[in-house]
C-alpha cells in the first residue's frame, strides 16, 4: 500500500485543513481571551516588556501553552483557542506553530525564512505526543508552507518517524499538500545582500551565518526555532518548526526534526523543546536528557541547567561558541526556560492570559 493510499486516521488533518494558510488562526490569535499585554509601540525590540521569570519558579498549572521567543505570543493564542475548543494537546501545538510558519515577518521559520547558501528555503519540523510517544518529522523540506502538518502526517500515516528532502516533498504532495514559493521579497533581498558581501577569502557561509543573517535582515537578534509545549490535565505534546540556520549549506539539518534532540515529551515525565545552535543540542541529546532527568525526580530548572552546563563544557573543550536555550515543562505543569546567555525569552499562556518571560541565563 502506498502512502497516498493509507487511510486517514481519526483526528488527523484532512485536506481542507492542510490547504488552509492559517489566516483563521491569525485572527484567533487576536482574541482577548488569551491576549497578553500589548507590545509597547515605542519599544526597540519585539521582546521589550518581557517579565523576569520568578526566582522561586512558576506555579504549577494543569493547562498551559508555552513557546519560544516573542512570536510565541501569537502562536500561543491560536493554540489556546484550539485547546479550549476541545482539541488535544497535539492539535493545539499544530494550530499554534502554523501561525508562525505563515508569518512572513518571522525570518527564521516557514514562509519568509532566510534561505540556505543557494537561496532556497529549507524547512525542518517535528511533532510528538506524550501519551503514546508517537512522533513524526521532516527535514530539508522545500516548497511546503506548513511542515508541521507534514510532520504530523508522517507520524499518523506512515510507519516512519523522519522523512527528508525530496522524499518528504513527494510524500506531502501524495497527501494533497500543494507547493508554495517560500522565499519572500524581503528574504530574497537579504540573501542577495549576504551573497554580494562574500569574497573568496570570506568565511564559509555556515561559519558566520547567524551574524550575517541578523545584519542583513535588520534584526537585533537572529531568532530561531519556535518550539511549543502544550499541557492539558497531564497530557503533553510538543511541536518545533524552523527554517534553520540562515545561509546554511544546502541539506544542513539541525536539532529541530531530530526527536530527542530538538524536542521530546512523555506524559510520565515531562517535555522539553530547544532553540539555538542545533549542532550543540544534538551533541548532548538535549531534550531527551532533560526529560530523563525529570523522570528521575529533578525539577525543570535543575534538569535544564544541567544540560546547558553540558553544552557549555562541550563547547569550551572544542573551542566552539553558540547559544542554546531550553523550554521545559514537568508532568504536573511546572515550566522553566533558560539559556547559555541572557537574551532568551518565552511566551506562557494559561487561564490568566499570556505573558512574555525572560529565561534564566546559565551563570
Amino acid at each position: 500500500m502506498t502512502s497516498a493510499q493509507l487511510p486517514a486516521p481519526s483526528g488527523s488533518p484532512n485536506r481542507r485543513e492542510l490547504l488552509a494558510t492559517g489566516g483563521a488562526l491569525l485572527a484567533a490569535a487576536s482574541l482577548s481571551a488569551c491576549a497578553g499585554p500589548a507590545p509597547d509601540p515605542r519599544a526597540g525590540t519585539p521582546a521589550a516588556g518581557a517579565q523576569p521569570q520568578p526566582a522561586g519558579g512558576l506555579p504549577r498549572r494543569s493547562r498551559l501553552v508555552a513557546s519560544t521567543w516573542w512570536f510565541g505570543r501569537a502562536a500561543n493564542a491560536a493554540a489556546w483557542v484550539r485547546l479550549a475548543s476541545g482539541g488535544a494537546p497535539l492539535d493545539a501545538c499544530e494550530a499554534g506553530v502554523r501561525v508562525t510558519e505563515a508569518d512572513p515577518a518571522i525570518t527564521s521559520v516557514g514562509y519568509g525564512g532566510l534561505p540556505n547558501a543557494d537561496g532556497v528555503v529549507e524547512l525542518d519540523s517535528a511533532v510528538m505526543r506524550g501519551d503514546t510517544l508517537q512522533c513524526g518529522a521532516v527535514a530539508s523540506l522545500r516548497g511546503i508552507l506548513h511542515p508541521v502538518s507534514v510532520a504530523r502526517l508522517v507520524m499518523e500515516r506512515t510507519p516512519h518517524v523522519l522523512l527528508v528532502g525530496e522524499g518528504a516533498a513527494v510524500f506531502a504532495h501524495a497527501q494533497g499538500v500543494p507547493d508554495q514559493d517560500l522565499l519572500t521579497p524581503g528574504s530574497r533581498r537579504a540573501w542577495e545582500a549576504w551573497r554580494a558581501g562574500q569574497t573568496v577569502a570570506a568565511p564559509e557561509p555556515w561559519q558566520a551565518a547567524r551574524v550575517a543573517a541578523a545584519a542583513a535582515a535588520g534584526q537585533d537578534h537572529d531568532h530561531d526555532t519556535i518550539g511549543m509545549i502544550v499541557a492539558d490535565a497531564g497530557r503533553l505534546a510538543t511541536a518545533v518548526t524552523t527554517s534553520g540556520l540562515a545561509y546554511k549549506l544546502p541539506g544542513r539539518v539541525g536539532d529541530s526534526p531530530i526527536i530527542g534532540a530538538g524536542s521530546y515529551c512523555d506524559d510520565e515525565a515531562g517535555a522539553a523543546v530547544s532553540t539555538g545552535v542545533g549542532e550543540e543540542v544534538i551533541r548532548v541529546g538535549g531534550c531527551v536528557s532533560i526529560v530523563e532527568a525529570l523522570r528521575r525526580g529533578h525539577s525543570p530548572r535543575r534538569a535544564g541547567l544541567a544540560v546547558l552546563d553540558r553544552v557549555r563544557r562541550a563547547e569550551a573543550r572544542a573551542g566552539r561558541s553558540g547559544d542554546v536555550a531550553f523550554l521545559v515543562c514537568s508532568r504536573d505543569g511546572e515550566v522553566w526556560g533558560g539559556a547559555l546567555t541572557a537574551d532568551f525569552h518565552f511566551a506562557l499562556t494559561d487561564e490568566d492570559g499570556t505573558r512574555l518571560l525572560l529565561g534564566e541565563a546559565l551563570l
